[in-house]
């Protein structure tokens, strides 16, 4: 009999083998639940179950720092964390997600608070002291309909009691103080009506009378997704917030500031409602490209192209720009090969006086003089090809006299420096010192 008992569980495993692993994952994941509480939660795990019931399941963060549905956080400065705990309770087709409040005094871990909303789940997390009194205000963003419409509600806990401030509609938010005002944080709301082809941010202020708008303007009209705002500074050292957006088959940067009492958009063209100046390829976002410590914007720059067979390949260069809050300033000019996984910085005396080919079938950029007055290609001044590593290895381009300069994963990256190049200073440290392998962010 456990023979035979052995033999039906063996046949019962092989059967899940040879069905292939799709259908093995699909049958476990349908079995999996969102994992418990450790145990060291089990006070706070049975306080939440003495407040919300029998029938809740806990729901978990989709983005942001905090992915628990059971976040610790000491939002006094007391010594002692708080528990928050995000949950959902579903009664026939309506599912309503609740944020409780589990604190730990005399009698123990007891939930102090909860507040509810019709909801499908819960986006992200975050806290923040918004009017600076010692004490983080919850902010919850809950998704309604998906991630297709998503409410920022904003709490407060004091005197064990948990309140809502403010609950408003949200592609993305972020807090910041662009006002440079000590005393309180802001948030900055990105809202993309796309029904009305409309897009705003807006910044609001947490006061004694309540959260109130401080701030609003119109982002690029035609933006169809944008990016999470990154906080930081203009190149004159002002805050700002960078928001880098997809349009059409490209994308944007906008900066937004705070000054003279308005929020500002001074990369927008209020005629066109749209952003221009900062169009480029969607394979580059903006990022602190030459480690001055200032976030710089790719925007992208016609260059001549040279062809050597019939289909002529379009490259554009990147100019990566610092921005003051007026204008718009080159610090680096780039040639970057997304596909291969390298850059290279041209030197400044060559912008503008360049040609490039651009062969992607055999991996190839080179660079070339060009006579702007006459439009005409002259002499190539570098080649760079990138190179499977083991047909570098085996010797395969020995002939065409490559020097490596750099290698990722897959690849080796070679370079030939022309003699014209090398007369006019070009140096194979140079090349070296200009060339980078490029990470899409």
């Amino acid at each position: 009999m456990f023979k035979k008992l052995l033999l039906m569980i063996f046949a019962f495993l092989l059967m899940f083998c040879l069905c292939g692993c799709d259908f093995f994952t699909i049958d476990i994941a349908e079995l999996l639940s969102p994992p418990a509480l450790s145990d060291d939660l089990k006070d706070i795990s049975k306080a939440i179950a003495d407040s919300a019931g029998d029938n809740y399941k806990l729901q978990y963060p989709q983005s942001g720092e905090y992915r628990s549905a059971v976040v610790q956080k000491d939002i006094d400065g007391n010594g002692t964390n708080e528990a928050f705990a995000f949950y959902s309770i579903t009664d026939g087709e309506v599912v309503t997600m609740s944020i409780n409040v589990v604190s730990y005094g005399a009698d123990g871990w007891k939930s102090a608070g909860k507040q509810s909303i019709v909801a499908a789940g819960v986006h992200r997390v975050d806290f923040c002291d918004l009017d600076q009194d010692g004490i983080s205000e919850i902010l919850v963003g809950w998704q309604i309909y998906g991630t297709s419409e998503m409410q920022l509600a904003v709490y407060s806990f004091k005197g064990n009691t948990l309140s809502q401030r403010m609950l408003n509609k949200y592609t993305h938010f972020v807090t910041c103080n662009l006002d440079d005002n000590n005393k309180t944080t802001e948030i900055l709301i990105i809202d993309a009506d796309a029904n009305k082809a409309q897009n705003t941010a807006s910044l609001y202020g947490l006061l004694d009378t309540g959260v109130v708008l401080i701030g609003r303007c119109a982002l690029d009209s035609k933006v169809q997704s944008f990016g999470h705002p990154i906080v930081s500074e203009l190149s004159s050292g002002k805050k700002a917030v960078y928001i880098d957006s997809v349009k059409g088959i490209g994308a944007i940067t906008e900066v937004l500031i705070y000054e003279k009492g308005k929020l500002l958009n001074p990369l927008y063209d209020e005629q066109t409602t749209e952003t221009s100046l900062t169009l480029r390829s969607v394979s580059f976002n903006t990022r602190d490209f030459n480690g001055d410590g200032v976030l710089e914007i790719p925007v992208q720059l016609n260059v001549p192209s040279v062809s050597k067979s019939e289909v002529a390949e379009k490259l554009y260069l990147t100019n990566w720009c610092s921005f003051n809050g007026e204008i718009l300033t080159t610090q680096v000019t780039s040639m970057i090969n997304v596909l291969d996984g390298y850059y290279y910085n041209l030197p400044a005396s060559w912008v503008g006086n360049i040609a490039i080919l651009k062969d992607t079938d055999n991996r190839i950029r080179e660079i070339y003089k060009y006579d702007t007055e006459e439009m005409t290609v002259g002499s190539s001044l570098l080649y760079i090809r990138a190179i499977n590593k083991k047909d570098w290895e085996k010797g395969v381009y020995d002939a065409l006299g490559l020097i490596k300069i750099g290698e990722n994963e897959d690849s080796v990256i070679a370079c030939r420096i022309s003699k014209t190049a090398t007369d006019s200073g070009i140096t194979l440290d140079k090349v070296k010192e200009s060339f980078g392998i490029y990470v899409q962010e």
